[in-house]
């Protein structure tokens, strides 16, 4: 899928998502996880872009460290991003396909990353939520420009 798409990292938006999830960072770079959030709120493509990559990052990683930056980076773009972005991460595809894989026992992810799921991020479980809530009712949020 990826040669279709092209590298999900040679964005703007995905550079500095690849910086803000490298494993080798000591403690989150939130300068850069700010500027992502920037990015992702004054450009056409930046909502998308950003999915794309937090699914690469997230999606299969192995690398619990990785997987709890591309998290951080996930709730601050939750706080701090419009309607766009909004709208995509309480998308099903990404609540079932990215979020509930992280955190399915049957997938054997890092204690770890449960208790972080659990803990500290709420405004991704508020949209996981709602995303749930009107999936199952029938509803299916549209993206509007």
């Amino acid at each position: 899928v990826e040669f279709l798409l092209g590298n999900l990292f040679s964005t703007p938006v995905g550079q500095c998502l690849k910086k803000a999830t490298d494993e080798s960072l000591q403690s989150e770079d939130w300068t850069l996880n700010m500027e992502i959030g920037d990015i992702i709120n004054e450009t056409e493509e930046g909502p998308k872009d950003a999915i794309r990559a937090l699914k690469k990052r997230l999606n299969g990683n192995r690398n619990y460290r990785e997987v709890m930056l591309a998290l951080t980076v996930l709730e601050t773009c939750v706080k701090n991003c419009g309607h766009r972005f909004h709208i995509l991460v309480s998308n099903r595809d990404f609540i079932d396909g990215v979020l509930v894989k992280i955190i399915s026992p049957k997938n054997n992810p890092p204690t770890i990353v449960q208790d972080k799921e659990d803990l500290d991020f709420p405004h991704i479980h508020l949209l996981c939520d709602c995303g749930h809530s009107l999936t199952y009712s029938g509803l299916q949020p549209k993206l509007s420009k």
